[in-house]
This record gives structure tokens, sequence and C-alpha cells, in this order.
């Protein structure tokens, strides 16, 4: 492996470990907590949230993460052997196929929903305590799996080298 590619890789261990932070911080906690407060209050912090999401540094490196797994997953196939080869193109395809693919379909779906609702209907709260709570939390969790190990499937790919 040359330094750059070894550079990169380094750098996407630590991406993808953030983002996976991220995502463990929604399935463990955030949406709990979204979840306890009365009425319409976890509703509207979270259309707000996917609406701020957008404009944040997390967006650039989720959607840069795509980009660059997909440049490391194709590199390896091309350039390297044996199980480091391996190693990365399966990081790379865990995070296209686990987090942005799964984000995509799945996530940003229910997100989409979740906006079309005035929070203080009975409406919301059903989609809110029957969907979201339920299939937003697990794709989340999913997600936050998919990160950690690509994250940990890179680095050993880079201590193998």
């Amino acid at each position: 492996m040359s330094l750059w590619f070894i550079l990169l890789g380094a750098v996407s261990v630590l991406a993808y470990a953030a983002i996976g932070g991220v995502f463990l911080a929604f399935s463990d906690f955030l949406m709990r907590s979204f979840n306890l407060v009365r009425d319409q209050g976890g509703i509207e912090a979270m259309q707000v949230l996917n609406v701020e999401i957008m404009r944040s540094v997390f967006m650039v490196l989720f959607m840069g993460l795509t980009l660059v797994s997909l440049f490391i997953a194709v590199y390896a196939a091309i350039n390297l052997g044996g199980t480091p080869r391996l190693l990365l193109m399966l990081a790379g395809g865990l995070y296209i196929i686990g987090v942005f693919a799964l984000t995509a379909a799945g996530n940003v779906p229910l997100n989409n929903q979740l906006a079309t609702l005035a929070p203080s209907t009975p409406q919301a709260l059903a989609f809110w305590k029957e969907a979201y709570m339920t299939r937003w939390v697990s794709l989340n969790t999913l997600r936050t799996i998919a990160c950690l190990l690509a994250s940990g499937l890179t680095l050993a790919a880079l201590v193998m080298r």
C-alpha cells in the first residue's frame, strides 16, 4: 500500500467511527429521550433536527465518505491482494450499502413522512410511537453496526498491510 492510501485509510477509520458514534448516540439515548418528552416535544425536536442536519458538517462527512468508500473498495479490488483487499472491499461495501443505501431507502422516507405531520395531531403521535420509534431506531442501529464494522475492517486491513 502506498503512503497516500494508508493515510486515506486512516482518515476513513476515524470518519467511519465518528459517524458510527453519532448513530450510536441516537440509538442509545437521544431517541429514547425524544420519546420521553411530553406530548409532541420529541416529534418537534426530530423535525427540527432533520432540517438542521442537512446543513451540518456531519452531512458533508456522511456524503463524502460514501465516495471515499467506493474509491477504497475499487482501489483495493484493483491494486491490492490477500486479506487487506478483502477487508477493504468489505468495509467500503458495508458503508455504501449498510449506511448510505439504508439511510436513503429507510431512514429518509421515515424522516420525510414525519416532516409532513403537524406535531400536535393524533396522527403524528401515532406515527411517532407505532412506526418512527420502532423502524427508524432499528434502521439506525443497523447503520451504527455497519459504520463500526467498516471502521474495524479498515483498521485491520491497515495493520495487516
